[in-house]
Parts: C-alpha cells; structure tokens; sequence
C-alpha cells in the first residue's frame, strides 16, 4: 500500500511539472510569427517588460541573460537589471522585428581566402589564451573582448561579472573592454567613478564617458577640465570635446601655448575635433605672435582641421626650424608633399643607431610613407616585427591597426603563434581589427584616449 502511495504521488508530481514549467514561461507579444526568450537573448531587438499589478511599461532594453527564476535586461544607460519571471505580466517585441546576432565570423567572408585562414587562426589562438589565462585577469580581459565580438557567452559573462564587481578600477576596466566588444556601457558607473575620490578611476571614467557619449557626465567632466592637474583636465578636455561641449574653445586655445605636452596635445586634439569656422579665425590670428612649439601646434591644429594654412604653415616651419622637420614631415608625407617624402625616404635609409627612439621614429616614418602610397616601406615593417623590444613590436601592431590595410593580415600569422601570450594576443587583436573595420573604429578611438606608443 506504501509503495502504491509513494508511486501515485511521484506520478502526480510528473504530471504537474509541465504545469509549473507553462506556468513559468512569460507571453511574449508584438512579433508576427511566435517565438521563445532563447530567440531574443543575445540580439539587437529591442524590448518592453511590462509589470504585474501595475502594469508599468520599462521600454528601450535589450535581453541580456535567461535565468530559471529571473531575465536579466540591458537598460539604455548601460545597467543590467533583473527582472523576476514571476513579476512579468508580458515582455513585448517594439517594432514587431526580432533583430538576427551579427556575427563577425561572417564578415570574415570577405576577405581573400589567404587572409581569411590567418583571421581564423588568430579567432582560435585568442580561445587557446583566453582558457590559459587564469593567473593573469589582465590578458584574460583583453581575450574576452575579442571573443565577446562573436558573442561568445562565457566571455561576455566575465566581462559583466567584473563590470558589476566591488572594485571600481577593475569595474572600469572591465567596461572599456565592454565598449570594445560593442556592448553598452553604464552611464550610472561612470558618472559615479567621476564623482569619487579616487584620481585613477575618475580619469579612466572621463576618457570612457567621451567614448560612449556619456552626456550626463558634462556637468562633471568641466570640474576635471578646471582642475590645475594635467592629469585630471586633460582626459577631461578630450572627453568635452568628444561629447560637442563647444565653450571649452578658448581655453583650448590658451593649452596650445602651455608647457606641459600633454595639455598641447589634448588642446590639438579637442580643436580640431571641434573644427569650429571661428575658431579657425582665432587660430590664424594667434600665428601672428607665436613662435617655436607653440606655432607648430598651432599649424598642427589648422592643418588637422584641413585649413590650407596649416599646410603651408607646417612647411614653413619645416624651413625655418630644422629640429621641427622630423615631426612636420610625418604629417605632411601622407598628404603627397614631395619634399617631405623625399627626407623620409632619405631618413629610412640613413644608418642609426638601434635605440628605441630611432626605432620608433623609424616606424613612424615606414608608415608615413605607405600613407603616401610607397609600398616598398612595408618592408620596414617586416623588419620591426623582428624586433627584441616589445615597445617597438606593440607599435608595429598598432601602425598596422591605423593603416587598415588588409593585405598586413598575413604578416601577422608569425606573431600570432608566438609563444609569449601577450604577445601573441596584440598580434591577434591587430588581425582582427583588420579584419573588421567597426571594431577597428572602436580600437583606434580607444587608443587615442588610453594612449599608444607612437
């Protein structure tokens, strides 16, 4: 009789499962044909949770994550909600389209068959790294990156655990590797970062908030730009001038005449960002009265902008100040300026010492000049790659990032299986940047904020 018992209890609980399981799915409506939570996590679409008993309508969210007893959303300041299932009266499709996952695998295809195997290599060199790396979070973050492109979940799982750990450094790193994969940052970190005490993660948030258009954070971010340290005002400037703030210009202006390089190159930077037609006129007028670095910056500046007299500004320094030739030549090659290719060509063949500062220059000129349209300083290239020195290889990777020409894809495929793992993986990152022109966008945005070697 016991067994009997225990039998028909086990059969009503079977019968029941599929109850609790239909009684656990959440409607979904607005699409035209029907379609599940696992048709929508990961995509593009856009949805609309709407509440029980109140009926509240959170719109503009993107499913992140489906779990048994909760959804987890993207909100548009870049937040992961949770949403309990049992809380949710019905999650509607906006727009009626549920949006495909854009895979770059794809777009691989392309590429030239030669290339191509090299990019693939490099997609499955990143994996052998990323599942290698768990002593060291810093090469395991710049893994994950590459492999949340391809909407790889464990890897984009990392990324959000650590965007929503207690630490706030490794929270911002975590987000720029985020903004990296081409996923939503959260405006509500960042804004918070830069209202904190701590200096290193309120220049990391500023240098994000320009990249991500992070608006709210204008109010803050002109605090930093007033502050008297470079360290804070000159991430703080770019990250205004990034986000339209068009009032900072003349003090813009007055950075290009300070001491310090850093203010200059953000003053540059920022102006010509902006490129506003009365700024132009300001500029040309404060050329009247400056001299040395001051004015080459200034003609940096117009020329930057594409006003003609900073073109011929540039060459006239060029003349007059010979200790400025080597800088206004690397700017003024690419353009077809004849004299300026014919020093750089000249300069390339000249023997120097292997010092990591006529490296790097040497680098810059190879690049330079394919700018120009000389291939035969892809050579140089060649050449850097074997370098012993990290710095001069890293920038290598990172000229070859700016040039986007696919055709360095298959340089690359030495570097790629080098057994160093950072080394490897800069490589790796190049091919795909290469590769695949919307990441390259986002990586050379970040390098201008994060630096680089050149």
């Amino acid at each position: 009789m016991r067994k009997t018992s225990i039998l028909f209890s086990l059969l009503i609980a079977c019968a029941t499962l599929p109850l609790f399981a239909a009684a656990a799915d959440i409607p979904i409506t607005g699409a035209n044909t029907k379609i599940s939570l696992s048709e929508i996590v990961g995509t593009p679409t856009m949805i609309t949770v709407v509440l029980k008993d109140s009926n509240a309508r959170d719109t503009n969210l993107k499913l992140l994550e489906v779990q048994p007893d909760r959804i987890i959303v993207l909100a548009p300041n870049g937040d992961a909600i949770p949403y309990m299932r049992d809380s949710i009266q019905e999650i509607e499709i906006q727009g009626g389209v549920v949006e495909q996952k854009r895979s770059v695998l794809l777009e691989a295809k392309m590429l030239r068959p030669e290339h191509q195997r090299v990019v693939e290599r490099a997609w499955m060199r990143v994996r052998e790294i990323f599942n290698d790396s768990a002593d060291n979070q810093s090469i395991k973050i710049q893994a994950a990156t590459l492999l949340a492109l391809d909407e790889n979940v464990e890897a984009h799982n990392y990324l959000r655990q650590l965007a929503e750990s207690n630490d706030i450094e490794t929270q911002l790193r975590a987000s720029v590797a985020l903004y990296l994969a081409g996923d939503v940052v959260s405006d509500t970190l960042l804004n918070h970062a830069l209202d904190g005490g701590n200096r290193n993660a309120r220049v990391m948030a500023a240098r994000i908030s320009g990249l991500t258009e992070n608006n709210a954070a204008v109010p803050l971010l002109r605090v930093m730009f007033n502050d008297r340290a470079v360290q804070l005002s000159a991430p703080a400037a770019r990250a205004l001038a990034r986000l339209g703030v068009t009032e900072i210009e003349p003090q813009l202006i007055n950075m290009l005449f300070e001491l310090h390089q850093e203010k200059g190159k953000a003053a540059i930077f920022g102006l010509s960002l902006l490129s506003d037609p009365q700024v132009v006129d300001q500029l040309k007028f404060r050329l009247q009265d400056a001299d040395g670095m001051a004015r080459f910056r200034l003609a940096e500046t117009l020329f930057r902008i594409g006003d003609p007299a900073g073109l011929q500004e540039l060459k006239d320094l060029s003349h007059q100040y010979p200790t400025l030739l080597p800088e206004a030549a690397l700017l003024l090659a690419p353009s077809g300026d004849w004299e300026s290719t014919q020093f750089l060509q000249n300069r390339l063949l000249r023997r120097e010492d292997p010092t990591e500062e006529n490296l790097t220059y040497r680098a810059r000129n190879a690049k330079a000049l394919l700018e120009s349209g000389d291939s035969s300083a892809m050579a140089v290239f060649q050449e850097l790659l074997r370098s012993d020195n990290d710095n001069i290889t890293n920038l290598i990777f990172e000229l070859m990032a700016d040039l986007g020409q696919t055709r360095m894809i298959t340089l690359l495929q030495p570097s790629i299986e080098n057994v160093d793992s950072e080394f490897a993986l800069n490589a790796c990152n190049t091919v795909i940047a290469l590769a695949f022109p919307e990441f390259r966008t986002r990586f050379l945005q970040y390098r201008q904020e994060f630096g680089s070697s050149d």
